[in-house]
């Protein structure tokens, strides 16, 4: 059973849904594996717990909105 998984920042269940939808539709296009052999993990994380460049996603968008 093929397994895909995202690490991200919290999205809506709108958005997981159609990142679910649209992973699996472009891994059966490259593989050949029916979908129902699938299984999409999202793995979200808060924004202080992801970093790049020394510096939390928290910090980079507080930054960015200025």
């Amino acid at each position: 059973m093929p397994v895909i998984t995202v690490a991200i920042h919290p999205i809506s269940q709108d958005e997981k849904t159609e990142l679910i939808r649209q992973l699996t539709d472009v891994a059966v296009a490259i593989t050949k594996v029916p979908a129902d052999k699938y299984v999409v993990f999202i793995d979200e994380y808060d924004s202080g717990s992801i970093g790049l460049a020394g510096k939390t996603r928290a910090e980079i968008v507080a930054k960015a909105s200025i």
